[in-house]
């Protein structure tokens, strides 16, 4: 049997309109491109943290290796996690024990371990280009025999609004600073 009732509507069932839909939408979609830039740039400022993390807690342990051990450590950037290689310190790096001085992992020089490359980031020293090292007093050495501090600029995707500065003293203490150690600003610019 067949009803010839119309249907009637329960009380407190509705729907939207499509322009209410569109309005709902459209809010949506300018509220996600108020929030997308500040999470890219959150993201950005978490692989700065981590990457200064990690060259931080590399130079502490090779400090303490050099002094522990009575021998020279390298800390130096690395494509294949074995050999120092000319590239830039966002490649990765490695450290090792340098018995002969070369600033090179030579055979029967252990290397003690190994960062792997640090994305989205650029990694620039001038004083520490090719390699970093610590004697075994714990004080600083560079490749050119130059014994004193230096600095490592972390920017992220060469923006140098954001850039941060890890200043290694001579003592081969590293700290965490806005600006170089001389009061220069920092500039992702520079390779």
């Amino acid at each position: 049997m067949h009803s010839s009732r119309p249907h009637r509507r329960l009380k407190g069932q509705g729907g939207f309109t499509l322009g209410e839909v569109l309005a709902t939408l459209a809010v949506i979609g300018v509220s996600l491109s108020l929030v997308v830039p500040s999470l890219d740039s959150l993201t950005r400022s978490n692989q700065r943290a981590s990457a200064i993390n990690e060259l931080v807690a590399t130079l502490h342990v090779a400090r303490s290796e050099a002094i522990t051990r009575n021998s020279p450590i390298v800390v130096c950037p690395s494509e294949d996690g074995l050999t120092c290689a000319h590239v830039a310190w966002e490649t990765g790096w490695i450290r090792f024990v340098d018995s002969n001085g070369d600033y090179l992992p030579d055979a029967g020089e252990t290397v003690l371990g190994a960062t792997p490359p640090v994305p989205g980031l650029q990694i620039r020293t001038e004083t520490f280009d090719t390699a970093f090292g610590y004697t075994p007093t714990g004080r600083v050495a560079a490749p050119d025999g130059r014994q004193g501090g230096g600095d490592f600029t972390f920017c992220a995707n060469g923006n140098s609004t954001d850039a941060q500065v890890v200043s290694v003293s001579a003592l081969g203490q590293p700290v965490l600073a806005s600006r170089h150690a001389d009061g220069r600003e920092p500039d992702c610019s520079v390779t």
